[in-house]
């Protein structure tokens, strides 16, 4: 029996919180709200991400409190003890991938004007190219 998952959702809460083990590595932590349903049979469930090494870094850089993501990995249940002294139980989603979806998130000029920019730098031959080309 497989417990992989791929859910679509915000990034909710507060701000992706990167961490760094004593060892070096990466670990970023952030919780992502998926809703579907409507109206009084909307229904609302909120993930706690994890995310390790290089692919926490990227995700870190990229994603922020708002943007909608894809998240493709398999979830943990952690077990810990209260403040009370009872046990108590977490489940976690630990990241394989993780996207930004381009259905919500609007893209801002600036950055495109960067990235190109940046292509012309890498590809110093590469010229622009009408869209009459293609369409």
């Amino acid at each position: 029996m497989s417990n992989h998952i791929t859910i679509i959702g915000n990034v909710q809460g507060s701000e992706p919180e990167l961490k760094y083990t004593s060892g070096g590595m990466a670990i970023l932590t952030f919780s992502v709200v998926d809703n579907h349903g409507k109206d009084e049979k909307k229904k609302t469930m909120w993930h706690n991400v994890t995310v390790f090494s290089k692919l926490a870094e990227n995700v870190a850089n990229t994603v922020s409190k708002g943007s909608t993501v894809i998240i493709s990995g398999r979830y943990e249940q952690d077990e810990f003890t209260k403040k009370d002294g009872t046990k108590g139980k977490s489940i976690k989603l630990i990241a394989d991938e993780v996207g930004v979806s381009c259905r919500w998130n609007s893209w801002v000029a600036d950055q495109t004007e960067a990235t190109m920019k940046q292509i012309g730098q890498i590809f110093p031959t590469a010229s622009q190219v009408s869209e009459d080309e293609f369409f």
